[in-house]
């Protein structure tokens, strides 16, 4: 069984060190520069990645340090996208600077590859990129520009099939596209969702995945999207517990994900009883093939109970590996 990271982590530390926010509000107020700003950046990030190896995760994002938010470099590589005021992220108490579209979307790319091509050159555990697909992005982007769907999809899937490209030669092992809009199943046909899917997921390079989470009902969308080749699907299984069941009953053509660490609620969980929950999922699935990992990234949660969630997942580990001792040297 492998372990991994979802998304975004907190700016400011769990204990003494440097803090994103600190700095960025020292350099708006001119007293600190720019080298200063970027040494923090880069500090964050390291330290974020040397927790996801100390941890022992197989697979991790770099905590998205340098990220306003789920769009922010998707904002800058694209010409015409604008970040404005902020709104609230679905049912979260967390806030977003939500994208107005003024103009045709035209890739210009660089941000999002520099920033990870620098984590991957730190990074000990292999890296991924979440990015927000279509259709959360549509369903949270204001457009002021095209007033033809259609055509605003055409052009979004081409510019984020020119980002997900720009990360071939970045360092990292797969793009992970996050549809909390679809989790939600608000007013998504299955039919559009498979042909946008179809398309974006065409002649790439890059192994690519689907993160589905903050929604009652994700495992309802096994079935429909089983055809497409994904290198993953990691579901919310504390937002839908239906999850486990699902997935101990019927073998998944790909990599399936578990989200059973809670990224919205401090509690931690009991690893036991998880291992208990992952047991029929593992028999079922096959241990190398089952990845356990945060609802969604842990930037949600005060720095503290982020680090101690990251933890846990290895000590849900050890409970499997407790559970089934034939299974300690599998999925490492």
């Amino acid at each position: 069984m492998k372990i991994a990271l979802q998304g975004s982590y907190p700016k400011i530390p769990a204990g003494p060190g440097p803090s994103v926010r600190t700095q960025i509000q020292r350099f708006d107020r001119g007293l600190s520069g720019p080298r200063d700003l970027e040494r923090t950046y880069r500090e964050v990030t390291a330290r974020v990645l040397n927790l996801a190896a100390e941890v022992g995760v197989d697979l991790t994002t770099d905590g998205q340090i340098r990220w306003n938010d789920a769009f922010d470099p998707i904002v800058r590589d694209v010409d015409n996208l604008y970040a404005e005021g902020l709104l609230r992220l679905y049912d979260n108490n967390f806030y977003f600077r939500h994208p107005v579209i003024r103009g045709r979307l035209a890739f210009q790319g660089g941000s999002l590859r520099y920033w990870t091509t620098l984590a991957a050159e730190v990074s000990r555990v292999p890296l991924k990129v979440a990015l927000p697909g279509p259709f959360t992005f549509l369903a949270l982007a204001e457009d002021q520009s095209y007033h033809h769907p259609e055509r605003l999809l055409r052009d979004l899937i081409e510019v984020l099939q020119m980002e997900r490209d720009s990360l071939t030669e970045a360092g990292v092992v797969e793009i992970q596209w996050d549809e909390p809009q679809l989790a939600q199943r608000r007013e998504v046909d299955a039919q559009s969702v498979i042909d946008v899917y179809r398309s974006l997921l065409s002649e790439a390079s890059l192994p690519q995945s689907l993160a589905l989470y903050w929604g009652p009902r994700v495992h309802s969308w096994l079935e429909p999207l089983a055809s497409l080749p994904w290198s993953a699907v990691y579901l919310d299984a504390v937002a839908d517990p239906e999850v486990y069941a699902v997935l101990a009953a019927v073998s998944m053509p790909w990599t399936v994900g578990v989200g059973a660490i809670d990224a919205r609620n401090v509690r931690l969980e009991d690893p036991e009883g998880l291992a208990r929950q992952l047991e029929p999922v593992l028999h079922r699935q096959s241990a190398e093939r089952v990845v356990v990992h945060p609802t969604s990234g842990l930037e949600l949660l005060p720095p503290d109970r982020a680090e101690a969630k990251v933890r846990q997942l290895a000590a849900v580990r050890a409970a499997v590996d407790g559970t089934n001792p034939s299974r300690q040297s599998e999925g490492r």
